[in-house]
């Protein structure tokens, strides 16, 4: 009797020390996925012909820009209060563009990438482990972002006509916005001092001047964090 108490003593100590966050200084790193939403629309005026014999061409309108998937990088430095966490943290993205529109018309051998470079002030709260080890997270961030865009096609139409113009449309425009930021996940605490998350972030800004829309991304990502104080438990 003696040593089944015990042992069910034992195991709920262990579970509630696994649910107990790690007070003090962290760093991670990060990777993952992202999706860009479309990102453009303005106006490129007098363009110029790649063959003397077709006039200049005028008012043409870039819209409706698609990108396939990109990928995310970054780091994050913080702190851990009981559930709360206070973090900085560096994100660079990049996607290449998929297609394009002039004129309203889609754009065919087109190419071009939207990179941007996020700095946030994030904080978390972490709930109560849902199991041994594994703790779901809710998080807001709000900062700066450099936000760059570059489209081409080497061989565009454009309305009223439906043909090639021989007419190369190079168009690359940045801004710094305001950023902002949600994310949800899962931490999973595998060793006292590492642990593994799982991310979902939605990041949105300010209209980017430059490319005539505010900036939108969904992003998952997948972290290894690093906790300094790790006997310093609450």
């Amino acid at each position: 009797m003696k040593i089944a108490f015990f042992s069910s003593a034992l195991l709920f100590t262990s579970t509630a020390m696994s649910a107990i966050p790690i007070n003090g200084c962290y760093s991670s790193i990060f990777g993952g996925i992202n999706y860009i939403f479309d990102n453009l629309s303005v106006r490129q005026d007098n363009l110029i012909s790649t063959y003397s014999f077709y006039p200049t061409i005028s008012n043409l309108a870039l819209t409706n820009a698609s990108y396939e998937p990109g990928y995310d990088v970054g780091l994050r430095f913080g702190f851990q209060n009981n559930a709360i966490r206070y973090e900085a943290e560096l994100t660079y993205l990049n996607a290449d563009v998929e297609r394009f529109y002039i004129n309203k018309l889609r754009q065919s051998r087109v190419n071009g990438e939207t990179d941007a470079i996020f700095a946030m002030g994030n904080i978390y709260y972490d709930f109560p482990d849902m199991v041994e080890a594994i703790s779901p997270f809710l998080g807001v961030g709000l900062g700066y972002g450099w936000i760059e865009g570059k489209f081409n096609t080497r061989s565009f139409y454009y309305s009223p006509h439906a043909f090639p113009s021989f007419n190369a449309v190079d168009y690359q425009g940045s801004n710094s916005v305001f950023a902002y930021q949600v994310t949800a996940g899962f931490t999973y605490n595998y060793a006292e001092n590492y642990a593994l998350n799982l991310a979902y972030r939605y990041i949105g800004t300010d209209r980017v001047e430059a490319l005539g829309k505010v900036f939108q991304a969904n992003l998952v990502t997948v972290g290894l964090l690093y906790r300094f104080n790790e006997n310093n438990y609450k």
